[in-house]
């Protein structure tokens, strides 16, 4: 039984840590984009709101890249409207389209990190539980 519980243990935290690096990549990359300046930088027109189900709004924003096919980027959600509809504002976006677009320089929260730890934390447990069992089992 024990042997059953380490390989089920184990086998959990290897899918939850390929979840948690699958989610954190992306996030890494989107940040590490943002916050270096680099990218193709045009201006782009409000097109649209989002509104969430706690009341806060993130602004919609279109823009053209090189290639001249339209885009969309979005804010970050907030209490206040960041770019009213027909406002122009400054995009900042990766043209391998590796990384989403930055609208007027927002910076993504650090906290969105915790969207990918917290799955491999939780899979570094459950390996450890994994292995006090294998090692019992012998």
């Amino acid at each position: 039984m024990e042997e059953f519980l380490g390989l089920l243990f184990t086998l959990l935290s290897a899918g939850l840590g390929f979840l948690g690096v699958r989610l954190l990549v992306p996030l890494v990359r989107n940040g590490r984009f943002a916050r270096g300046g680099t990218g193709v930088r045009t201006e782009g027109e409000c097109v649209n709101m989002r509104w969430t189900s706690g009341g806060w709004v993130s602004s919609i924003v279109a823009y053209q890249d090189e290639g001249g096919e339209r885009r969309l980027a979005e804010t970050g959600a907030r209490p206040v409207i960041p770019v009213h509809i027909g406002e122009s504002a400054e995009v900042r976006y990766d043209p391998r389209g590796r990384a989403a677009a930055v609208v007027n320089g927002e910076m993504p929260p650090r906290s969105v990190y915790a969207l990918g730890l917290v799955p491999i934390g939780v899979g570094l447990a459950f390996g450890a539980i994994g292995i006090h069992y294998l090692s019992t089992a012998v």
